[in-house]
């Protein structure tokens, strides 16, 4: 079945409409992972045009046995063999269901994006901010109420946020995998957390940064053209009036090197494309260069790379090149 078909039948176990064979096909076809998302994005949507449906089954019950009249209620309460094994393969369903909502629970109530590597992507959250995603990146937000109370992300990787004012001031706020929490009052910037590491840059407004794992710290603020980096374990740093189009040519498939050591140039090849890069001496990994260069894949910006350097580069096998210099 098509997944637009299929979509009537998701719609109706939403409502408690479905029959015991409904709900087999559906737990059958909620084992594809392919198939969550949809689920995901359809309830969502049935939950926004049902904002107010709350049934409860035990009243519906008694006021179904009530408005009967003796002879129908007998006729309800003994169930014969056959209905018997139809509710105990409904009993079994919801069972199925059930287990799989516990372990997919953190992906029912938050939604995650993602991009691949080399992929950029630009996305409009519910409350109307944007946020535009580098390579290698993962967002992760609630699926519901987000902008009607707080609003929170997490985020590994890096992304420029612009950020929607809202009527009633709700705060937003960037949650990074170090701890560190970027609170937005009403601005433009860009984080960046990977494993070496955490970056603000504040092109527009305010923000604030907090450190969740040091609760006393006094809370640091940002204003434009700052620029924050923390190396993993270690202390803040705080940088005024920088230059702040270096750290956002990313969003053109732009990279920007300032007299950058070629070690530093293999680790963003890396991050951004997800291959590595050998350097066949130490003498190579120290070298620099300085530019800006278009590369939206690997091999185009090592070519670039090694033309800067008087060098040749060889791609090994799928993941891997390898730069050396000329004999």
């Amino acid at each position: 079945m098509k997944p637009d078909q299929f979509k009537s039948v998701i719609i109706s176990s939403f409502e408690g409409r479905n029959t015991p064979l409904q709900q087999t096909l559906i737990a059958e076809w909620l084992q594809q992972p392919a198939n969550l998302e949809l689920y995901y994005q359809w309830l969502e949507e049935w939950e926004r045009a049902n904002p107010q449906f709350l049934p409860d089954t035990d009243v519906a019950f008694r006021r179904s046995l009530q408005q009967a009249g003796p002879a129908e209620v007998a006729q309800v309460v003994p169930m014969p063999g056959r209905q018997w094994g139809r509710w105990l393969m409904a009993a079994s369903v919801l069972v199925v269901l059930s287990s799989i909502g516990w372990l997919l629970r953190d992906n029912i109530r938050y939604r995650n994006e993602q991009t691949a590597y080399g992929e950029l992507r630009t996305l409009t959250l519910p409350d109307g901010s944007r946020v535009t995603l580098n390579a290698n990146t993962r967002l992760r937000l609630p699926r519901w109420r987000f902008g009607t109370g707080s609003r929170e992300v997490w985020l590994t990787g890096e992304a420029e946020f612009s950020v929607q004012h809202l009527p009633e001031h709700q705060p937003f706020v960037v949650h990074t995998p170090d701890g560190l929490n970027v609170h937005v009052l009403g601005t433009e910037f860009v984080v960046y957390s990977r494993a070496r590491g955490t970056k603000v840059v504040l092109t527009k407004g305010r923000v604030q940064l907090q450190n969740a794992r040091a609760d006393t710290a006094k809370p640091l603020l940002m204003l434009p053209g700052d620029v924050v980096m923390r190396p993993a374990n270690g202390q803040l740093t705080l940088r005024h009036r920088q230059p702040l189009p270096v750290h956002t040519v990313w969003k053109n498939h732009q990279f920007a090197f300032n007299n950058t050591p070629v070690a530093e140039v293999a680790y963003r090849i890396r991050e951004q494309f997800g291959v590595t890069v050998i350097l066949a001496d130490t003498g190579l990994a120290n070298r620099r260069i300085g530019g800006t260069f278009s590369a939206q894949t690997a091999d185009e910006l090592l070519i670039v790379v090694a033309q800067l350097l008087g060098a040749d580069v060889v791609k090994t096998n799928s993941l891997q090149y390898q730069l050396s210099t000329n004999p």
